[in-house]
């Protein structure tokens, strides 16, 4: 009696694994999209926020071009005075000016003065219909071959290098993380379909069992240690499934991203072994590959911003010296212009700081910033080279050790089929047969584990290189 509720309860426990799956699977591809790698990595640059941020510094950069170029915009601008005291019209001055500022640290200029009144200040009288001007203004020595606006031009574009790294980074860092969570869940899901196997063939042992003790051909103490066996591999199923329950969500929580539409899920379709394979594939053409990590073109970019930088507060060490000069025009009857080259107007201006401490030490710590930016991209190249190094060989090694695991755990089949005939003729023991297959699952979770070793490297060396071609063909 005792026997045949083993049998039942072993049987029950068989009925709700199975049921477990079906529910599970059923459950996923009602509410899933089915999906490989290149489709999930394709969805993901598509609707995930980070990479619509990573774009947005295209916008970034765009804009302070365009900000810069703002600075040689034509200036319009304009003024008017009047003064009325007593009943009496004292003066009206007017002034308007159009500035365009040239490539150097100079304006070419047009405009208009009016003066007129019985107490106007005789420098600033004008015919009746006024006065029209053109000139020149220009620094003879501070911003003659470099000034604020061309150092803002030259920024910009730097700027601009350096935003297109930084989108580049930031899309990097994203497709990284997505492909290393992608992995992860086919890793769990590879090692709940092992447990699964292994725990259906504990089941198949344990009624085998059972029914040679109800016949009297084994001792009642085995279909215990049989039993005992299963709950093992009925345990590891279950901690398994709790992972993957985990993986599934952290996948889920990438993948779903700002998409407004329904998704509720996905289905990965692709198996770590396939995804290995194609990995193993493409390692012998990205091996090969020199690092471009986008964050040396940054260090690149913004050392392009600091010597810019530097330039410019060199520059303002040398004395203002601003000269204008003003071609003065009359107004004929028919409102035509006319410039003569005997009416002018000129001045010059003069400034110059006796210690010039500002300016020099200014000049010194934008010299001292773009050394220590200099220094550290030689580190940051070094860096990677030598983890590159690492990892090509780190390849070799492992691809190795997954080809041993996989010798190892073929091996261990053979033995446990061995075993299993020795069981049957009554030359080995429960015990030993299942101390082999636990050392057979240990091999084929060993392989699967340095197969999931290979592709994370090939992972982090794709994400060194900065190829961003994280797409498997």
């Amino acid at each position: 009696m005792e026997k045949t509720k083993w049998l039942k309860a072993i049987s029950v426990r068989k009925n709700k694994v199975k049921i477990l799956a079906l529910v599970t699977f059923c459950f996923g591809l009602l509410r899933g999209q089915n999906l490989d790698y290149n489709g999930f990595l394709s969805h993901v640059k598509q609707y995930n926020p980070i990479s619509e941020k990573a774009e947005n510094n295209k916008e970034i950069a765009a804009a302070q071009y365009k900000s810069a170029l703002g600075n040689y915009d034509p200036q319009i601008s304009a003024s008017v005075d009047n003064k009325f005291f007593n009943k009496t019209h004292y003066y009206t001055t007017g002034f308007a000016e159009i500035k365009q500022p040239l490539f150097a640290s100079n304006y070419l200029k047009a405009g208009y003065l009016y003066g007129q009144g019985i107490n106007i200040n005789p420098e600033n009288y004008t015919p009746s219909s006024g006065q029209p001007f053109a000139g020149i203004e220009t620094n003879v020595l501070q911003g003659l071959f470099f000034d604020k606006r061309r150092a803002d031009i030259l920024k910009a574009r730097y700027y601009s290098d350096y935003y297109s790294s930084e989108q580049k980074i930031q899309l990097n860092d994203l497709l990284h993380f997505a492909t290393n969570a992608y992995v992860n869940f086919l890793y769990v899901a590879k090692q709940n379909s092992l447990y699964a196997y292994f725990a259906e063939l504990a089941l198949q042992r344990a009624q085998g069992i059972e029914t040679l003790a109800l016949s009297g051909e084994r001792a009642s103490v085995d279909t215990v240690e049989a039993s005992i066996f299963f709950q093992a591999r009925i345990l590891e199923r279950q901690a398994s499934e709790a992972e993957l329950i985990k993986e599934y969500n952290s996948l889920l929580a990438i993948y779903k991203g700002k998409s407004e539409e329904s998704i509720v899920g996905l289905i990965p379709r692709d198996s770590l072994d396939a995804v290995f394979e194609l990995f193993l594939k493409r390692s012998r053409d990205e091996i090969s590959k020199v690092p471009g990590n986008p964050i040396l073109e940054q260090y690149h970019a913004k050392q392009g911003l600091l010597e810019t930088e530097t330039r410019f507060r060199k520059e303002l060490i040398k004395p203002q010296l601003n000269v204008s000069y003003n071609l003065l025009g009359t107004v004929d009857a028919r409102t035509n212009v006319i410039l003569n080259q005997n009416n002018y107007k000129w001045g010059a201006s003069f400034a110059f700081p006796l210690f010039l401490r500002k300016q020099r030490f200014d000049y010194k710590l934008a010299r001292i910033a773009t050394r220590n930016n200099s220094l550290e991209l030689i580190n940051k190249t070094n860096e990677l080279n030598y983890k590159q190094r690492y990892m090509v060989e780190t390849l070799k090694i492992t691809e190795q050790q997954v080809i041993n695991a996989k010798k190892a755990a073929a091996f261990s089949r053979v033995l446990v089929e061995a075993e299993k005939l020795k069981f049957q003729n009554g030359e080995s023991s429960l015990f030993l047969l299942n101390t082999r297959e636990a050392k057979w699952l240990e091999t084929e979770l060993k392989q699967l584990e340095y197969k999931l070793k290979y592709i994370k490297l090939m992972l982090d060396l794709i994400y060194l290189n900065g190829t961003l071609e994280y797409e498997l063909i």
